[in-house]
């Protein structure tokens, strides 16, 4: 069960290794399925990509596996960046991807240095996320694209989910099921206008919710 404290984070080592072996136990489908959505769609598998939020890097590690990005894994809690690191060595990918603290509305990168941005599950949580998104478009490079949201690939994934994390919390459902409602895509249009951003993309199911939207050429 992911446990959040009030802004979002892991703040202390027992929830992240928790959630950690959570991920791996539970989510390592869906962390395929999704890193594979996202090189597809995005078409983008080469130059610099940074997950944010990415927990312990499950999503990072799959996504580099597929392609030939150097992948940053960003994440707020700094407990949860050396169970990243830990994670990334067990890959044998520290070469790929670099664990880097830091906050989704201040991310520690310059101006157009990256050609990816994506985040799986920790934007429903960010306490800021019109400031999250003015970031993510300043951190992308002319034609970089940002893939937000969360999902589980398919129904059939997710109802695979649904019966393991029944064991463990019944309740959990109810959330998923309000994280991916029309009235949370409602939310996040109203921050992507905060932040200035038109145009983009809301791609809703019953099992996922991702915001597209690119930098642009210029």
């Amino acid at each position: 069960m992911k446990k959040h404290d009030q802004k979002g984070t892991f703040s202390d080592r027992e929830s992240a290794e928790r959630f950690a072996r959570l991920s791996e136990r539970v989510f390592a489908p869906v962390n395929t399925a999704i890193a594979r959505q996202i090189v597809a769609e995005c078409g983008i598998t080469r130059g610099t990509a940074i997950e944010i939020g990415s927990g312990p890097a499950h999503l990072a590690i799959e996504v580099a596996r597929i392609t030939d990005l150097r992948v940053i894994a960003l994440d707020i809690s700094v407990p949860m960046r050396s169970i990243a690191a830990r994670t990334i060595h067990d890959a044998g990918l520290y070469d790929q991807i670099t664990p880097l603290s830091g906050d989704a509305a201040a991310i520690p990168l310059s101006d157009a240095s990256t050609d990816l941005v994506f985040s799986k599950g920790s934007a429903f949580f960010w306490p800021d996320p019109a400031g999250a998104f003015r970031e993510i478009r300043r951190v992308l490079g002319p034609g970089g694209q940002a893939w937000i949201g969360g999902g589980f690939g398919s129904a059939e994934i997710l109802e695979r989910v649904r019966e393991q994390m029944d064991r463990i919390d019944t309740a959990w459902i109810e959330g998923v099921h309000e994280r991916l409602s029309d009235r949370t895509a409602e939310r996040f249009r109203a921050d992507l206008d905060r932040a200035g951003i038109e145009d983009y993309t809301i791609l809703r199911e019953p099992w996922h919710l991702w915001i597209r939207f690119s930098r642009g050429e210029g």
